[in-house]
């Protein structure tokens, strides 16, 4: 059995409704899983096949209690400063310009996420299939959405985002667009993110769909979430007096992992620096030497708030640009210089899982690995990897300097808490008790919620349970 998501546009919610439909029937017994064929991120983890796919459906593979698996995403593009990189079941194949690739492979394309979601099919009871951007964009329509939707005949619910105004004429206009076939395939739809009294909609949603011959499955009102999304909130605002300041790069990757610095701390996403800052974190980007110099930019007032005291902290992309020297194709690059370490670019990646690791905060900590370039450094390491039973050293310290390779470090709890607390003794502040943000926790609070929301017992009519 299978049921897919579809919005009316980007950034409507469909990753989130999946996830909480994945855990509703999770819960109820059912062996379900996720899966998108394609995804546009630059938020991604490493699965169990030691691939790379996109964090939404990491997130709803866990709601599943399922091991996240690339069969789960086939098809991520990960934008950088020429177009984006094209990954394929978890491997990057190559390079792609935005145009070259709306109108080449997409034959190849799609059967590769056909054949993803035809070994779902088979092992699993029930598949909850996202689709991507618009359910009518046409650049997408022959990959993701319909194009998928008819090849397994599944029943489809579109999600609109009623708090930015226009969401039953993005329903209207959807049903215009789409051909007779997929048409039939529409079953209904949510509206997502209210704001105000739904009882001001009245019955106008139901006799709306009467006019198209779909349902109201209801209407699910706005509310604040600690999860991680594809679409990062540069806005958000953390509440507390430890400062962080997170350079908001060009193409940052992995935004996600901050989430629970927000919970704790006074963390911004900036670009401009504030003097009294406590730490000041360099994240991961998709593109680290066009971010290097948007940073260079900045390298006076990062000296003036480490003159002052603040801590310094690079991950991934970030550690590379603390060093010394970064090196692609023969060229030298000068880093900002705070670590003695030199960094080589090369063609492969490193995708890796890695747990069991000791670090300086004396805790252990799981977390996962996606970058391009070797890192030598001369500095005493952040932590020891036990990988494939070997003894790796990974990033590197200088007094007030960390850098590190390791994505999702704040998602462990017992490090989270040493290392705020370490910083807020360094900085003058009181210790004080750190709330993590449980992953299973916030997944069991949003989804309840959601399904609270809708009419489940529709949707479960459409599926055929």
């Amino acid at each position: 059995m299978v049921l897919m998501i579809q919005g009316t546009a980007s950034n409507v919610g469909k990753s989130i409704i999946s996830m909480a439909l994945c855990r509703y029937f999770t819960k109820k017994g059912v062996d379900v899983v996720p899966f998108k064929a394609q995804n546009i991120s630059l938020n991604s983890v490493v699965s169990k096949e030691g691939g790379e796919m996109a964090v939404a459906q990491y997130v709803q593979a866990i709601a599943c209690e399922k091991e996240p698996s690339v069969l789960m995403n086939p098809i991520l593009l990960k934008p950088d400063v020429l177009g984006s990189q094209l990954i394929v079941n978890g491997n990057p194949v190559r390079a792609v310009g935005n145009k070259k690739y709306m109108y080449s492979d997409k034959k190849w394309l799609f059967n590769q996420a056909l054949s993803s979601l035809s070994k779902l099919m088979s092992k699993h009871e029930l598949v909850i299939i996202e689709g991507s951007g618009s359910a009518a964009e046409i650049n997408i329509k022959d990959i993701s959405n319909m194009a998928i939707a008819k090849a397994v005949n599944a029943p489809v619910i579109l999600v609109s985002n009623i708090e930015m105004g226009g969401a039953f004429a993005q329903i209207a206009g959807s049903m215009v667009l789409f051909n007779d076939d997929e048409k039939k395939l529409v079953k209904g739809f949510i509206f997502n993110k209210f704001k105000g009294d739904k009882n001001l909609l009245g019955d106008f949603p139901i006799e709306f769909g009467k006019r198209f011959g779909i349902k109201y499955f209801g209407t699910v009102e706005y509310f604040k979430h600690n999860l991680p999304e594809e679409d990062i909130l540069f806005e958000k605002e953390g509440i507390g007096e430890l400062k962080v300041d997170i350079l908001k790069l060009p193409h940052i990757s992995n935004a996600f992992e901050f989430e629970s610095l927000f919970l704790n701390t006074n963390a911004k996403f900036v670009e401009d620096i504030r003097e009294d800052v406590d730490l000041i974190i360099i994240p991961g980007t998709k593109s680290t030497l066009f971010d290097l110099e948007w940073v260079k930019k900045r390298k006076e007032k990062i000296i003036r708030a480490f003159s002052k005291g603040a801590f310094l902290l690079g991950i991934c992309g970030g550690y590379q640009i603390l060093g010394r020297v970064l090196v692609e194709n023969g060229k030298r690059y000068e880093g900002l210089g705070f670590l003695n370490a030199k960094t080589e670019f090369s063609k492969s990646k490193v995708l890796r899982n890695v747990y069991g690791i000791e670090n300086v905060f004396g805790t252990k900590v799981k977390g996962f690995e996606i970058h391009h370039g070797r890192t030598i450094s001369y500095e005493m390491p952040f932590s020891r990897i036990y990988y494939n039973k070997r003894k790796i050293k990974d990033g590197a310290i200088k007094g007030r300097v960390f850098g590190s390779y390791l994505h999702n470090l704040f998602s462990n709890e017992q490090f989270l808490e040493n290392f705020l607390n370490f910083l807020r003794k360094e900085r003058g502040y009181k210790q004080k008790e750190i709330k993590p943000i449980l992953l299973e926790d916030e997944i069991d609070k949003v989804s309840d919620y959601i399904i609270s929301q809708i009419d489940i017992g529709e949707i479960e009519n459409v599926i055929g349970f």
